[in-house]
């Protein structure tokens, strides 16, 4: 072999590596208008306990129920602020007769949520209360028809 035939080879070769990684960067980048949606809600579940007379009650919104406070359950378990909420808001002293609700959420990519408050617990989400005011005005609307 000679030297023009090496030169050739290594610069062929170097060519080729660099080709393949360039290859396997534009495969595995994604723009961000390309980028995975984020999951959707498919089920939520809020559990009341508690209260005067320690009842436990459930309300469930799904992708079937109907209404407008159903659909902005749906929306607002879905967006990144309430999936960023801490897995509890509890207060310092529980005492009380006061009502602890549970949310519950699964998503479409089958994760899970599940998020804890005790009613009038200062410093409890604003998104928190609202999925949970939501679902009970939901249960009322589905109990009026």
């Amino acid at each position: 072999m000679n030297f023009s035939n090496i030169r050739f080879f290594r610069h062929g070769i170097a060519a080729v590596l660099m080709l393949a990684t360039l290859l396997s960067i534009a495969v595995t980048t994604r723009p961000a208008s390309a980028a995975a949606a984020e999951p959707r809600t498919e089920l939520v579940l809020v559990q009341r306990s508690g209260g005067l007379a320690g009842v436990v009650e459930h309300f469930t919104v799904d992708r079937t129920t109907t209404g407008r406070n159903a659909a902005d359950v749906l929306t607002m378990t879905a967006s990144r602020p309430f999936r960023a909420l801490r897995s509890a808001y509890l207060p310092a002293d529980p005492c009380c007769d006061r009502f602890t609700y549970t949310v519950v959420v699964t998503y479409s990519d089958h994760t899970a949520k599940t998020v804890t408050t005790v009613e009038n617990t200062p410093g409890t989400p604003r998104i928190l209360l609202d999925v949970i005011e939501s679902a009970l005005l939901t249960a009322a609307d589905r109990a009026s028809r």
